[in-house]
C-alpha cells in the first residue's frame, strides 16, 4: 500500500490471511480471529465473538513468512459487521517466539 496524505500509519501495511490468538488477562487462550493486515506498528483482524477483546491485550500472530510473534497491543478502532467485529490495533511490544 502506498503511503499518501490521508494515510497516517507509521509503517506500511501488508495484507494477510493468517491467524491471531487472543489471550485473557490471566494468560489463557480466549479466542482466535482472522488477521487481515499487519505492519511493524499494528494490525487489523476480525473475530466472531467480540466479548473477550479488552482495550489492552496479549496475542499471538502466526505469519507464514515471519513465524510466530507474541504481541502486547491496544485497540485503536472497532467496526461491527454482520457476522464479526473488525479491530485495528497498535502494538506496544512485539517478540518473535518462533522462526
Amino acid at each position: 500500500m502506498a503511503m499518501n496524505e490521508k494515510d497516517k500509519r507509521r509503517a506500511p501495511r501488508e495484507k494477510h490471511d493468517s491467524v491471531i490468538e487472543i489471550f485473557d488477562a490471566g494468560g489463557k487462550f480466549a479466542v482466535s480471529g482472522r488477521l487481515t493486515d499487519f505492519s511493524t506498528s499494528g494490525a487489523a483482524f476480525s473475530v466472531a465473538d467480540p466479548g473477550v477483546i479488552r482495550k489492552k491485550f496479549r496475542a499471538r500472530l502466526r505469519l507464514l513468512d515471519t513465524g510466530v510473534l507474541e504481541v502486547e497491543a491496544r485497540v485503536v478502532r472497532t467496526r461491527r459487521e454482520k457476522n464479526a467485529t473488525h479491530y485495528g490495533i497498535k502494538f506496544d511490544s512485539i517478540k518473535n517466539i518462533s522462526p
